[in-house]
This record gives C-alpha cells, structure tokens and sequence, in this order.
C-alpha cells in the first residue's frame, strides 16, 4: 500500500501554528497581568477567607471547606484551591498567581473552542489560528475584567469559567457532526453535563453551560444553513427553560430581602437596564473610572426611580430574538451570549447591583461577534486586520497600566478612594494600606473623617471604637459609645458589622475600656437585635445572643445566660454551641435544659461544615447525659427513702 503524505495545513503545519498562538498568547498574558502581582488583599477577600489560618491538617482543610459558606452549593472546589494555599495567607502575591495562571487557562480554551467553532465556519487553518488568537488575546486583555483577575476571592468565577470554557470544548469535540447519532448527541450532552457540575461546585454562575451551549448549537445550525433542530439542541433549549424556571421564585422577594439589601426587585431590575449598557461601552471603550473596582457601590441610593430601567432591560434581554428576526443570525447569538450570560446575577436575583466580573464570560459573545466582523471584511481586508491589531494592542496598555496601579497598593487606594470618595469599600481597602505602613491610629483618622465628612457607617463607627479601646484603653470612650448605638438605630443595614460586636467584646475583656464595659457592649449587641433588618439574619440573631449570654454569665447569672444560649440555638444551632451548651447544662444538673437541647437537636438538620456522623453523635451525647440522670420511678423511690429515713 502506498502512503501518500498529507500537505502540511499551513507554513509547518497546523500544530506548530497553534503551538506558536499557544506559547504567544500564554507570555502576553501573563506579561500583561504580571505587575499587579505585589496584589493587594480587599475587603470581600478578607470576609471569605479569613478563616484559611485555622488549617493546620488535611482534616481541618476538609473541614473549612465544608463550612465555608459562599453560596447555595458551598462552592466547594473552589474553596479548596483557597485550602491548598493556607500557608500563605494573607499575603496575596501567591494567591494572585493562582488567579492569573487560572485566566491563562481560560484564554487557551477560549482560543480551543473559537478554533473549533472557525473550522465548522469553513474558514482556512491559518484563519482559525489567527481568528482564535485575535478572539483569546482580545478577551483576555479587556480591562474591564481585571477585577476579575485581581480580586483574589474572584478565583471562584475564574474556576467556574475554566470548567465552562472546559465543557464547551468537550461538548463540540464529543458533538461531531451536526447530524451525529443521537448516542453520539447524548453522550456530548452527558460530558457537558459533568462540567457543569463541577463548574457549580465553583459558583453558581457555572449554570449557565447550558445557555452557552446552546448558542453553540444554534450556531452550528446556522453555519449548516439548517432550519431543523437537533437532539441536542431541543435538550438544551428544554434546560436553559428549566434554569430560567429555576431562577423565577428568585424575583419573589421575601421582606427580610428588601430590608437587609434596601432595594426592592423593580429597582434591582431597573438598576440592570442602566448598567448594562455601561458594561458594554466599559468593555471595549474603557475609561480609567470605568476600571475603578468599587464604582457604583451605593447606585441604587442615588438613583431611586428606576422603574423606567426595566423597560430597558426588557429590551435588552429580547434583542436577540430580534436581530434573529431580522435574519442577522450569528449578530443575534453574540448578543445572547452577552445578555442570557448576565440573566442570574445580572437579573432578578438579590445581589449587590454592580460588578464588573459578572462581564467575564458574557464578553466572549461580543468578543467573537468584533474580531470575526473585522475578518469578514474582503475589502480593505488588511487595514481592518491592522486596525484589529492596533485596538488588541491599546487594549493591552490599558490593561498593562491598570494591573501596574493594583501593584502599587497605596498609590491605586489612594486614587480609587478619590474616584470613589463615599464608597465604604474604597476606603476600607485605603485604611488597611495605611494601617499596615503607619499604624492603626491613622487608620483611623481615616476613617472618622471619612465617616464624618463622606458617609456614615455603623461598621466604620464600631470599628473606631475597637481601636480606641485598643490603642487608648484610659481615654473614656463613652461618646463614641453613644454615637456607635444611635448609628445602629438609625443607619441602613451592613450585614458585616455585627461581627464587629464580638471583636469589640474582646478587645474590652483583654484590658478594661474606660467608658465601656461588658454590659455596654450587651446594650449594642441587643440594639442590632431590636432592627428588624438584622432580625432576618438567624447568623447574627444567634451570634448577638451568644455575646448577651456572655455577659450574663460574667455576672453569675447563669440560667439567664442558658437561656440566651437556647434561643440563639433555636435561630441557628451551631456543633460547637450546642457542645458548649450541653456540658454547661451538665454541669449545673439541668436535666429539662438537656431535654430541651435534644428535642432541637431531633428537628435540626445538621449545619454546614458538620458531618451527619458528627451530628448524630452530638445527639447520642444528649440522651447519654439524659440517662446518667435517675429516671422519675428511681428519683420518686429515692425521695420516699430519704423520706422515711428515722433521725438519731
């Protein structure tokens, strides 16, 4: 048999093209992120992760992982690719290289899946090498997904979108041709299917593998010039309604919702009809106020009347049925792949209104839709492709410099915190710089003025008070006391502050505050009990009765404090204070407090981060303590003993 050699795909071969694009598009990248890498560690960053020093062994590792709470589904493997790194926190250079090195990843399955989706085009291989490199390098280099990049807790979208971007690759690679089998059909459905799983174990944006992939389909459709659809394409469109179903109960907000976020749904909608025509001028004509990450903190407080956004947003959401309409078909799936890939936290769904990483993977559409059009073009196809190249460059320096002031983290405070002067993330991320190179004590000048000047907080209040008491613990502190509390009666919500309370309760019991004892910070604790606001949240009703009981038990009055204990466990039973609460009982021979507990423990499912073997272990305790006591025959025979009993 005679071998005919095949001709090579183009200069060398198709695989050393896509080596050349790969190895180019991973050093761009990387060169393009590299000097934000001093990194800086935000407030939400703190929030989550905080807790990365109580690792000390796998078994804690498992358990932080397990109780880390960040969303519906616990969003665990991402979680523990925070585990893996627990000895380096908080020094965020190491987690930032993580991140960077997860959205190279997601640059070469981006530059994967526009190859794959340029051959079923029928374009050439050096057009799908170049299509995919332009496409890849573009997105990767929009600035206004930096923060994407740079928020080290955002590695769970960068996880999430690596899984995705994963699963579209293997969905198109398992698809085969458009009329494939329908064995052929279900199974790339079923390896679709498993990504998005995993994707959801990152975050919960991860759903929306199906919304993509069926764009995807739609598209091959098109590209084959075919009306009938396809197996696959009627399972997706059956599950994109089944996740359009699944987030319908979202927009029916319960009160708490709107008290604790302090905006209803019409404005939370109304809110996305402004927004998201500024997503996409701040993609691909950013400003550098566009770039400032904590831009539009307090929207909703300065625009009220945003009913007549949601006709906006109406308009938005169904364009693509109208540039499909129209006959503009693959202008129409950009276009749904940008506004269906913002539909859950760009939606109905009770999240703050605006983040610029919600763009990450919506962009991908429009990216496609800019660099394909530019090649399209047969007259004067070199100048678009030059033009093409010079905005992929000027992309590039922009990003280049916005990812050189996150390197500088007192030079980028300090410029955010004036773009952004009434913003309590601004200067928060300010005050920590300041902390960490003049002390705490000018961090708080700070942050007073701040408060005083800008925009008052209950959190940034309370906060000065715990360093007043740390730094001046002679100083009486009674007015910052009063102001603290008239703050919580009268301030909107911040569901982080209560937190502050224990913190506060700790720095007054290391060394005596002048001006604030122990029932004074009782009094705050039952102050954020009294706002139906932070009522809703059972975690803080529990925690603010825990810090009651306390001081109750301080004062020896320690049935009191029992009882405050059991109603914080009937708002949200915790293992340990349950544990604790059992061997208080025991101690003091409460035999109808043991009771009690176990009755709660029977209903209680057991909360997260705790095993069902842990669980039911913590009920087995219960009715081994119940029967050390005498049963009621026993302690009645005891009596009419002890009754009977002759004195000498």
């Amino acid at each position: 048999m005679i071998f005919t050699a095949s001709k090579p795909a183009w200069k060398g071969g198709f695989f050393l093209a896509c080596l050349a694009a790969t190895l180019a598009l991973v050093a761009g990248v990387w060169l393009i992120f590299q000097p934000a890498l001093p990194g800086i560690v935000h407030f939400d960053d703190i929030g989550n992760l905080s807790g990365l020093p109580t690792i000390v062994d796998p078994a804690s590792a498992w358990r932080w992982v397990r109780e880390g709470y960040a969303g519906p589904f616990g969003r665990p493997l991402a979680l523990a690719s925070f585990a893996l790194q627990f000895y380096e926190w908080p020094h965020p250079e190491a987690f930032l290289r993580w991140n960077i090195a997860l959205h190279v990843i997601n640059a070469l399955l981006v530059f994967w899946l526009t190859v794959l989706v340029a051959r079923r085009m029928g374009e050439t291989a050096k057009r799908q090498v170049t299509i995919g490199f332009c496409v890849a390098f573009t997105w990767a280099a929009l600035p206004l997904l930096n923060s994407s990049v740079l928020f080290i807790v955002q590695r769970m979208a960068l996880l999430a979108s690596t899984f995705v971007l994963a699963g579209l690759v293997a969905y198109m690679k398992c698809r085969g041709a458009l009329r494939a089998s329908s064995l052929r059909q279900l199974a790339a459905l079923g390896v679709l299917g498993s990504f998005g799983v995993l994707a959801l174990l990152a975050k919960e944006s991860g759903a929306l593998i199906v919304i993509y992939a069926l764009i995807l389909e739609l598209g091959l459709l098109v590209i084959a010039k075919e009306r009938r659809p396809t197996l696959a394409a009627v399972a997706l469109l059956l599950a994109t309604i089944g996740l359009i179903a699944g987030l319908t109960p979202h927009a029916l907000w319960h009160a708490c919702t709107e008290l604790t976020r302090g905006f209803d749904v019409v404005q939370r909608l109304g809110s996305q009809g402004a927004l998201l025509p500024v997503y996409l001028k701040g993609l691909f004509l950013p400003r550098a106020a566009d770039l400032n990450p904590f831009r539009f903190e307090f929207l909703l407080s300065d625009m009220p009347n945003l009913q007549w956004g949601i006709a906006v947003w109406v308009v938005l959401m169904v364009s693509p049925l109208v540039a499909w309409w129209r006959g503009w078909r693959l202008a129409a799936l950009a276009l749904a792949w940008f506004f269906l890939g913002h539909i859950m936290e760009s939606g109905w769904v009770n999240l703050e209104p605006y983040f610029a990483h919600r763009n990450y993977q919506p962009a991908l559409g429009l990216v496609f839709a800019l660099v394909y059009g530019a090649f399209a073009i047969r007259e004067g196809a070199k100048l678009w492709f030059g033009v093409l190249v010079a905005y992929m460059i000027l992309l590039a320096g922009s990003t280049w410099m916005n990812t050189s002031l996150w390197g500088n983290r007192s030079l980028a405070g300090e410029i955010w915190s004036m773009e952004q002067p009434r913003s309590v993330r601004a200067i928060l991320n300010l005050a920590y710089d300041v902390e960490r190179t003049q002390g705490a004590g000018q961090a708080q000048v700070l942050l007073d003025r701040f408060v005083a000047e800008e925009r008052d907080s209950v959190g940034l209040r309370l906060q000065g008070l715990i360093t007043a008491c740390t730094l001046e613990p002679g100083t009486d502190h009674s007015e910052k006391l009063r102001a603290v509390k008239k703050s919580i009666a009268t301030l909107p919500y911040e569901g982080w502050t209560p937190d502050l309370v224990e913190k506060l309760m700790e720095a007054v019991r290391k060394q005596d505050c002048k001006g604030v004892p122990t029932d004074e910070v009782a009094e705050l604790a039952s102050a954020f009990l009294n706002r139906p606001a932070y009522q809703c949240n059972r975690a803080i009703v529990h925690n603010m009765l825990w810090v009651i009981g306390l001081v109750a038990m301080e004062h020896g009055d320690t049935q009191t404090a029992m009882g405050f204990y059991l109603k914080g466990l009937q708002e949200s039973p915790t293992y340990a204070m349950a544990s604790f609460y059992l061997d208080m009982a025991t101690q003091e021979g409460d035999k109808a407090a043991i009771e009690e507990l176990g009755t709660l423990l029977k209903k209680a499912p057991a909360p997260r981060g705790v095993t069902q073997a842990e669980w039911q272990e913590l009920r087995a305790r219960v009715q081994e303590r119940l029967s050390s006591f005498p049963s009621t025959d026993e302690a009645s025979k005891q009596g009419s003993a002890s009754g009977n009993t002759v004195k000498p």
